[in-house]
């Protein structure tokens, strides 16, 4: 069928529709990485979003269960250049159209990615509708005027808490929209992990008896959730924090510093940062829409992490307490894992109170 991505000025991108042949409305950003669509379709922190694929072929290896960050796509839809329906690796399951349309999410492709993408770069971050052809006009406008992205977190996070168990330090996870590799990287070192929903108390925090707290990635703009301070806020004074995409932006509001929204936000694996304590150089894993600025909290945090493009803040470590906050993916899923160390500077501080 054919289908049509179209922004609130008028401008439309025209393809051929997969998945669901459904209208679907949300914020539309691109993504650089050539590998790994299957993570970025799972990844909670794209809820509420269209996602275009600048890789010009999709869907090599078509998709499997180890692949997924989440029990099912979070995504609102998939755009690409070209989509492939015969994968060749020994583990897949579905092919990218069969894929979507198990979970009932839309997709197009035969889309001049390159000329949407410069688009989104010169506009910066729009909403859009994307549209098959035999839906009529009134509905579709109805749909794009009513995206509404500030619910996201409560949409994406844990309905309860759970628990993975593991010999080490406990290490709780408040779930704005946490990556199943964030869990990963944490019982590979060897933690007991519980992860509790976003709207978790603070009286419900100190109850599971943590060693540290993650404050995880999610979806949205930080400040739409004041009501999420208060429990950021008592974490990073009575435990040791790892903060992760929203929960570093979080970590950076709680503590009196601001955030601004990036042009067309960072979305990728390629993203260069320097360590400003070790001096070390690292690919990333990016997907974030804003940033932190730390001018108003300068005087208890440095700035441990820069993005080496627009000189960004990339990550934030507390002057005498053991608080550090990152704004990309750690965690990579898929990769690159150049700064899994991250994660073995957290678990050390936790083993170090144990000792």
């Amino acid at each position: 069928m054919r289908a049509a991505l179209i922004f609130k000025d008028g401008t439309t991108f025209s393809g051929r529709m997969i998945g669901k042949e459904s209208p679907i409305a949300g914020e539309v950003v691109f993504n650089t990485s050539m590998t790994g669509y299957q993570e970025i379709l799972t990844d909670p922190s794209y809820a509420g979003q269209l996602v275009v694929l600048t890789y010009p072929l999709i869907g090599n290896y078509g998709t499997f269960a180890e692949a997924a960050e989440s029990l099912f796509p979070w995504a609102e839809a998939l755009i690409a250049h070209r989509v492939s329906h015969h994968p060749s690796h020994l583990g897949t399951i579905w092919d990218v159209d069969h894929y979507l349309r198990q979970y009932q999410k839309p997709g197009l492709v035969d889309v001049d990615t390159r000329a949407l993408t410069r688009y989104l770069r010169e506009h910066g971050t729009q909403t859009a509708v994307l549209v098959p052809e035999n839906v009529p006009e009134p509905a579709w406008r109805r749909q794009l005027a009513d995206v509404n992205l500030r619910d996201t977190v409560l949409r994406v996070t844990t309905p309860s808490t759970f628990s993975i168990p593991g010999s080490g330090p406990h290490v709780v996870i408040v779930d704005y929209g946490a990556k199943n590799s964030i869990v990963k990287a944490l019982l590979e070192r060897g933690t007991h992990v519980s992860v509790v929903p976003a709207t978790t108390t603070a009286k419900e925090l100190d109850a599971l008896n943590p060693d540290g707290v993650v404050l995880s990635n999610g979806p949205g703009n930080p400040k739409d959730v004041p009501e999420l301070l208060p429990l950021v806020r008592h974490t990073i004074d009575a435990y040791p924090t790892l903060g992760i995409c929203l929960g570093h932006q979080l970590i950076a509001l709680a503590e009196g510093a601001s955030t601004y929204a990036l042009k067309f936000g960072h979305h990728g694996g390629n993203h260069p940062l320097r360590d400003e304590v070790s001096g070390k150089i690292m690919i990333t894993a990016q997907n974030h829409g804003y940033a932190v600025d730390p001018e108003a909290i300068e005087d208890r945090y440095r700035v441990r992490l820069r993005h080496l493009h627009d000189h960004t803040v990339e990550g934030l470590e507390h002057r005498s307490r053991p608080v550090l906050s990152v704004q990309h993916h750690p965690e990579a899923g898929p990769g690159p894992l150049d700064s899994l160390y991250l994660f073995d500077q957290f678990v050390g501080w936790l083993s170090a109170d144990r000792t």
